[in-house]
């Protein structure tokens, strides 16, 4: 019978996590920052290519960058989307690859988990506002 090996073993993590002094920068983000381009975000969120490297996308999250790709295509897509996760669920994560996706599409390609997602042509000037603002509305009604 085939023994399963520890999960230390089989998994392999990423830099940032095995440094020493590693920044808790990198674990939380502010989207404001990142859409203004002010650099007071860490590299791996402000760079389109580095940030998709760096991250996994699950069944969620394709599914996600599917329907807002489609949207902008004018292919289909919902024009509303609603993002339900308790803290730590990844909200700041997905609003990051809608951000990258839509604003440098080809930045998608380097993963496998791109194939077959719609290429919108989006221009800086398509993204409204300097600010990447997310307000709950409270309460819902």
């Amino acid at each position: 019978m085939p023994t399963s090996r520890p999960w230390i073993e089989s998994v392999h993590l990423h830099p940032d996590v095995l440094k020493e002094n590693a920044e808790t920068d990198i674990f939380a983000l502010d989207l404001g920052p990142l859409a203004d381009g002010s650099g007071a975000v860490a590299p791996v969120y402000r760079d389109p290519e580095s940030f998709f490297r760096a991250s996994y996308i699950t069944a969620g999250l394709k599914s996600l960058l599917d329907e807002v790709l489609k949207r902008l295509s004018g292919k289909g897509g919902a024009p509303v989307l609603k993002l339900m996760t308790p803290f730590g669920g990844g909200k700041s994560h997905t609003m990051a690859a809608l951000f990258h996706a839509a604003g440098n599409r080809k930045a998608l390609d380097v993963l496998p988990e791109a194939k077959g997602l719609a290429k919108p042509t989006v221009t800086n000037s398509s993204r409204r506002g300097t600010r990447l603002r997310i307000s709950p509305t409270w309460p819902a009604r």
